[in-house]
């Protein structure tokens, strides 16, 4: 379906714009109502909303963060207006506990804590918000936040195109992890500068998979979810206990002795802010939509084999030097009749480049 837009000033005001788009998508919401403090003190603190795939296998739990905390772990402490997300196996209405991310197999760290990803939201400023969903080859639900004219956020949450039959699929990614998505200040160069790339493999991990891996699940604790980034065990780096891959690469992860040896795109992708990368032709102003495979790390982990196990539905890796920001385009134009709406990781020509995505219409 075709994107839709609206304009927002709050985190509160997106998930009420959120719950809207993933109804009329086919998606049920199972929760959405304030919520409280995570630091036990009484009271009303942001909005939370839970909402499930029409498959059902996809239990995604939103939360507005109003000036407070909304995961255990934050690095910062300065800028707390966002949206945080994790998935889970199942849904709890009222966990005992009273934390909203305290659900029957969320994704965590090997230590028990909950982690997922955000984006930040900037506070009583409109901003425009773009929605996205999919349904062939399998569900997903993308939001882009242009917090700043040209500066976005994205977050989504869906289904893999699975390749083969495994137990799991439900995917989920932002422009941050969970601990790093406050900035310390509400500005286009601190966003620019602290975020990463969705659905892409970061030393801050913010893309996790569900996924029966081997005897991942079969541990103590038992690792039900996968993080495309680093084995370090900490909520900065978004560790779950199991690796994944896509063939995207933040900055700095192809030198680090840890990335993952698979076809990646990294040599073709932007190497710095002025650079436009390798897929893009400037003669005909032609970017490749180039798919977003999903690999997971096999046992043992020592061998850092690592497998495909199924793509994004839907979304693809580009280069923004000829597309202008949330414009539409024809691929094989001029003829195809196939729309795909075109997105900067960040900017164009900011921290990540020209490095971008673009989304099936």
């Amino acid at each position: 379906m075709a994107y839709t837009k609206t304009s927002i000033t709050t985190p509160n005001q997106l998930l009420v714009a959120l719950s809207t788009f993933a109804t009329s998508s086919g998606w049920t919401v199972l929760y959405e109502g304030d919520d409280t403090p995570i630091d036990g003190t009484t009271g009303t603190d942001g909005k939370r909303l839970v909402i499930q795939s029409p498959s059902g296998n996809t239990i995604a739990h939103f939360r507005a963060a109003t000036g407070n905390n909304i995961f255990q772990t934050h690095n910062t402490t300065g800028y707390k207006y966002g949206i945080g997300l994790t998935c889970s196996t199942a849904y709890t209405e009222a966990p005992t506990s009273g934390l909203w991310y305290d659900q029957t197999g969320a994704c965590q760290m090997t230590t028990g804590e909950v982690i997922g990803c955000g984006i930040p939201i900037n506070f009583n400023t409109a901003q425009n918000v773009y929605f996205n969903h999919m349904s062939d080859p399998a569900e997903i639900i993308t939001i882009s936040v242009e917090l700043f004219t040209g500066v976005f956020q994205h977050i989504a949450v869906g289904e893999v195109y699975k390749i083969g039959s495994w137990t799991g699929g439900t995917i989920f990614s932002a422009s941050r992890n969970s601990a790093n998505m406050f900035p310390a200040t509400m500005t286009a160069a601190s966003i620019e500068a602290t975020s990463d790339y969705v659905f892409a493999v970061n030393a801050r991990a913010n893309t996790f998979l569900r996924a029966n891996i081997d005897a991942a699940p079969s541990r103590s604790p038992e690792v039900l979810w996968g993080s495309a980034g680093p084995a370090t065990a900490t909520a900065d780096a978004g560790y779950t206990g199991k690796r994944i891959a896509l063939p995207v690469f933040g900055d700095d992860v192809i030198s680090a002795s840890w990335y993952p040896k698979i076809p990646h795109y990294r040599y073709i992708q932007s190497q710095t802010a002025d650079d436009t990368g390798r897929n893009v032709n400037t003669l005909n102003c032609i970017s490749v939509n180039l798919p977003l495979a999903v690999y997971a790390l096999r046992d043992p982990d020592a061998l850092s084999n690592f497998s495909q196990c199924g793509y994004v539905p839907g979304i693809y890796f580009i280069s923004t030097r000829n597309v202008a920001p949330a414009s539409t385009y024809d691929i094989n134009y001029p003829s195809s009749g196939n729309l795909y709406q075109a997105f900067p990781q960040t900017s164009r020509g900011g921290t990540p480049g020209y490095d971008g995505i673009a989304i099936k219409q």
